[in-house]
């Protein structure tokens, strides 16, 4: 008796709790538990590979990682970061989907030479119309209108002049008060801003009457006027774990992923003859980063780079987030406000 009953603690007991958690809870809870492996993608990836849910309906999704770190996310535009899982770790969260859309669960930390391929569909369907397949989404007009201008958007950029040293956003920020109703009208408009060069801007500039290193300054800040305080730590966190893994955390191209890129293409895409970029850009290179525009930039971010590793995040992040990105990035080739002004100052009435 004394035997069995200690046989029980040892053995049944956490049989029970265990059937309890997983098992009898989420079936009185009333809410489907489906079970995700987290995977190195040369291991298979996320399995399953796709998940269908309804529309409003609340799911369990219960993950587990038999091999490394991964990190857990769902996007575009549901805001769903679920942090890091550890080997042997298991992370339940409760997810309602509101809306019928498709949506990409994928992870955010550099988990392989392959991290890449860490997405899996998540298709959410209308109940009262389980066959029909989720509306695609709108065109987007950046992307349409770069193919109007017939913007070549892999092409090189580069910048008829660069700085000598890194622009100041706050000296910039004295000069543009400065200039007044001298402030050339379209520097004041975002769209004009976002679908043309810093160097363009530049020049504009320095015909106004202002030396090449004034000029630059008040290029800075024009270009980071809309990077408030907030929008900037909320760039920084989606450029550290979607981004920095292969371009750096500061920007120059040197991510713990550039090297196996760069191996990734002297193995495969050279020796085919494939025309791929050896190394992730570097976004801290006044050349030619202050060539191109914010809106190759963001075309780039959300389609990916043709003959290169560069994978697309429009399935990932919302335009306002590709945004956010783009902005983030003039960061590495200037130095901001600490304290910088709501863009919208800057707007033309």
């Amino acid at each position: 008796g004394a035997l069995a009953a200690a046989l029980f603690i040892l053995l049944g007991l956490p049989a029970a709790i265990l059937g309890y958690q997983f098992g009898l809870r989420p079936a009185l809870a009333g809410v489907r538990t489906i079970d995700i492996i987290a995977a190195a993608p040369e291991a298979g990836g996320f399995q399953p590979d796709s998940i269908r849910v309804a529309a409003g309906e609340t799911v369990r999704l219960r993950f587990s990682a038999p091999d490394v770190t991964h990190g857990i996310a769902i996007g575009p535009g549901l805001g769903l970061d679920f942090g890091q899982i550890d080997p042997g770790q298991v992370k339940e969260v409760e997810v309602t989907f509101a809306e019928a859309g498709r949506y990409t669960l994928y992870c955010n930390t550099w988990c392989s030479p392959s991290h890449w391929r860490m997405r899996s569909t998540i298709e959410v369907v209308d109940p009262a119309n389980p066959d029909a397949l989720p509306v695609s989404a709108a065109p987007d007009p950046v992307l349409e209108s770069l193919a109007a201008r017939q913007v070549d958007i892999d092409a090189p950029h580069p910048a008829a002049v660069v700085p000598a040293n890194p622009p100041v956003a706050e000296n910039g920020q004295e000069i543009v008060a400065g200039l007044d109703q001298s402030l050339p009208a379209e520097l004041t408009d975002l769209d004009w801003r976002r679908s043309h060069s810093p160097v363009e801007a530049q020049r504009r500039l320095v015909e106004q009457g202002l030396t090449e290193a004034n000029a630059w300054d008040a290029v800075a800040f024009l270009w980071l006027a809309d990077l408030t305080a907030e929008r900037r730590r909320a760039a920084a966190e989606l450029y550290a774990k979607n981004c920095a893994a292969c371009h750096g955390e500061s920007g120059d191209g040197r991510g713990p992923g550039a090297d196996v890129l760069a191996a990734q293409h002297t193995n495969t895409g050279h020796a085919a003859g494939m025309n791929m970029a050896t190394a992730p850009p570097a976004f801290a290179n006044f050349d030619p980063m202050l060539g191109g525009s914010g809106d190759i930039y963001y075309a780039k971010l959300r389609r990916g780079g043709m003959g290169t590793s560069m994978p697309g995040f429009g399935q990932l992040f919302t335009p306002q987030e590709s945004w956010l990105v783009v902005d983030y990035l003039w960061t590495f080739v200037f130095d901001p406000v600490d304290q910088p002004v709501n863009g919208q100052q800057l707007q033309s009435p």
